[in-house]
């Protein structure tokens, strides 16, 4: 019999039955008897720019640069005119603040939009445009080179099909590269409003591409009610603690939403915590073009961000930089995700967030993948499980989640395993990739490639089932050693690898690639010995210690262990050991 793992007292959601565009622009939905949420009025600034907050965009003109959008896609492009689900736009970007509204203008059109990372190579974003067999890319004036010289290796007149999106104040346009024509159009075009239950499922109208750690990306479809559910269903918990505050003190007055825009919107995180989530919850987001730590602390501080979800790795330079504190004193939620956060970091990090505020500022660790949307485990607002660092967070309402073993059996309790989704909320599958799509699937459920545990009622997540190491029979967890390295004071970043052992090529010996403040402070063993005082003699770095300058990331701050796998074997080449 199945153990399926569901929210207590949520275990279904009634979704509503919109299209994506007429939930975020019409639709206000009631709380209780008493209080009516009103997401975002007109006059509300939704988008501003971090160093020039003057340059804003509320949610009535959001509203018409999408239907101008819309036109101009549809006028000059026919992006939408063959029906829907079946004119792709790619779009590479940093952060910006049109980029949501090319977001919208895009499916308003009829259109899909693609993702592509702004760390994309021209040759990355041709195989993209290829797979996705995009009609149009878009692109900010940073990657406008990069576009052309993609848009020329598929065979396409760039000066026709790449479109510049510039957010520069006073100068809002989508222009081709020769500049001859603007889809920012002066005339408007109204999105198909849409209502029916089997359409809303089964549309297509954003196509996201795996992050590619361990392989290449593959395009996750997502559709209206994907997108709408992630929207509705995270924002539960955060709505019936506003009911309670306002049930308990009627004069209460929310902190207003403000949070930093730094991660990719090629990403869910960034899609989801810049141009749904702030929308829905009446929030400001303020838009770093790309992320960088000194804009962070700067931006941060200046704007009083309120709200903040980042990766662990910025979390980890959060807890050792004394500056973040005064940065994120105004700080009321965080969370996390995209990988592992031990309790440690968890407790270290939330240490520095919120200083003042009414009460302490505890990080949660969401859990998600594109595939399912964006998170599918969250913090509920309130709660207060002092013994949940280093756990992930509850499931959320709607959500049923299983851990199997290799014969997709059900494990007890304490027993590692693969993390298994059922939910609205998961993809139909990658796009043009039937292959794909059967293998991620078993009798309706989605099989993540993550490893997790459930242990005394909380669940843990260990690590991307592919990057599990074996030595000696057992198992090994790089997240786990990273976790252990980031609490050394000297560590900046860290990545954790297997090598083969040379006599035996059957067990991965874990390596550490380690950023340390200063070299001259600090020797590979002393790490190496930090590390073996900390964990099970099999976890050991017998591989080694090798210090670099920077870990490879990819663009929403994920370690690429690959890179670091190939580095490896030249490494071992070198030195004269065979793989």
């Amino acid at each position: 019999m199945s153990r399926i793992y569901r929210h207590p007292t949520k275990p279904t959601v009634d979704i509503p039955q919109l299209d994506l565009l007429t939930f975020l622009f019409g639709q206000s939905f009631p709380l209780n008897s008493n209080f009516s949420h009103r997401e975002a009025d007109d006059a509300l600034v939704l988008h501003a720019d971090a160093a020039d907050p003057s340059n804003r965009v509320t949610k009535a003109t959001l509203r018409s640069l999408t239907q101008r959008i819309a036109h101009g896609l549809r006028a000059h492009f026919d992006i939408g005119a063959h029906g829907p689900n079946t004119d792709i736009v790619t779009v590479i970007s940093g952060g910006q603040v049109l980029i949501p509204a090319a977001f919208f203008g895009i499916i308003a059109a009829g259109g899909v939009y693609s993702a592509a990372s702004p760390s994309s190579t021209p040759a990355d974003l041709a195989r993209q445009v290829r797979i996705g067999t995009s009609r149009l890319v878009i692109a900010d004036r940073a990657h406008a080179g990069v576009a052309r010289e993609a848009a020329a290796q598929c065979g396409l007149d760039a000066d026709r099909v790449v479109l510049v999106l510039d957010s520069s104040p006073g100068r809002w346009s989508l222009k081709s590269l020769d500049g001859s024509m603007d889809a920012l159009s002066d005339q408007t075009l109204e999105w198909e409003r849409v209502t029916d239950p089997k359409t809303l499922e089964e549309s297509v109208i954003t196509i996201l591409w795996s992050s590619g750690t361990t392989g290449l990306p593959k395009g996750v479809q997502l559709s209206h009610l994907n997108l709408v559910a992630e929207t509705y269903i995270t924002a539960l918990s955060a709505r019936e603690w506003l009911v309670r505050e306002f049930e308990t003190n009627p004069s209460f007055v929310p902190t207003p939403y403000r949070t930093l825009g730094h991660l990719p919107v090629s990403h869910i995180a960034g899609l989801f915590g810049y141009i749904l989530g702030p929308m829905y919850s009446a929030g400001t987001v303020f838009w770093l073009p790309r992320y960088s730590w000194p804009d962070l602390l700067r931006y941060a501080e200046r704007h009083e961000i309120t709200v903040f979800y980042t990766v662990p790795s910025i979390f980890l330079r959060i807890a050792k930089d004394p500056a973040a504190v005064r940065a994120f004193r105004f700080i009321e939620g965080a969370s996390t995700g995209a990988a592992p956060m031990d309790a440690a970091l968890q407790r270290a990090a939330s240490a520095k967030l919120g200083e003042g505020g009414k009460e302490p500022v505890r990080i949660g660790q969401t859990w998600g993948l594109s595939e399912t949307t964006g998170a599918v485990t969250a913090m509920p607002r309130g709660d207060a499980d002092a013994d949940a660092y280093g756990s992930l967070s509850p499931v959320l309402p709607g959500v049923e989640l299983r851990i199997v073993d290799e014969e997709m059996r059900d494990v007890e309790e304490g027993e590692e395993g693969e993390l298994l989704v059922r939910s609205v909320l998961v993809t139909r599958g990658y796009f043009r990739n039937e292959d794909a799509t059967r293998a991620a699937f078993r009798d309706g459920w989605f099989c993540t490639g993550d490893v997790g545990v459930v242990r005394e009622g909380r669940f843990y997540l260990v690590d991307r089932k592919k990057e599990i190491l074996k030595y000696k029979g057992q198992q090994v967890a790089p997240a786990e050693l990273e976790n252990v390295l980031f609490a050394h004071p000297r560590v900046h970043e860290a990545a954790v690898i297997g090598v083969p052992a040379p006599d035996d090529p059957g067990n991965d010996l874990p390596r550490a690639y380690v950023v340390v403040d200063d070299r001259g402070k600090v020797t590979a063993e002393e790490i190496a010995e930090y590390v073996r005082a900390r964990v099970a003699p099999y976890k050991q770095l017998r591989g080694g210690v090798v210090f670099v300058d920077e870990i490879p990331k990819n663009a929403v701050g994920k370690n690429l262990r690959r890179d670091l796998r190939e580095r490896a074997k030249r490494e071992m080449r070198e030195t004269g050991a065979k793989l």
